[in-house]
């Protein structure tokens, strides 16, 4: 089976709030620009643009749910966290000299944060399974890695 490497950075991060209490149900929806860093071995001025609006690679956009809010004596979770649910999916460019083509990965998975003020995730770096994919990513499967090699970026290991 082919693998692939695509890293991507957020260059606009949009996000929104969808009002209501802070209770299990309440969702946050985001989209964000990216751009492309690395394709396998491919990096900028080395195999891929080093312009970087050649590089607009797509955007990754989704739902954030909140699952539960952990009390004390919570067997699994530490007193005041928040478990959410977090649903995306990655809309990809076809970019003229890079391997990226149009298409779309899917990712989910849960993560744990601090509590819902700080929002600082508990379990680093975040890593969602790759669940599917259109177009050359159809039998997409892998994982996505957030904030890895730093802030900002994602990192898409996709066996195809």
């Amino acid at each position: 089976m082919p693998t692939i490497q695509i890293l991507v950075f957020v260059t606009e991060d949009i996000g929104h709030e969808v009002p209501g209490p802070i209770e299990p149900g309440k969702r946050f929806v985001f989209t964000n620009n990216l751009r492309l860093d690395r394709y396998d071995d491919s990096t900028p001025g080395n195999g891929l643009p080093q312009d970087s609006n050649q590089r607009r690679a797509g955007t990754h956009s989704g739902i954030e749910t909140l699952l539960r809010v952990n009390g004390p004596g919570d067997p699994f979770f530490p007193p005041g966290s928040v478990l959410f649910q977090y649903e995306a999916t990655y809309k990809f460019n076809s970019l003229d000299d890079t391997p990226l083509q149009k298409g779309q990965v899917t990712a989910r998975g849960l993560f744990l944060i601090d509590n819902i003020d700080d929002f600082n995730a508990l379990e680093k770096p975040l890593r969602f399974a790759i669940t599917g994919g259109t177009g050359p990513y159809s039998t997409a499967h892998g994982t996505t890695t957030e904030g890895v090699p730093e802030g900002g970026h994602r990192l898409l290991d996709i066996e195809l």
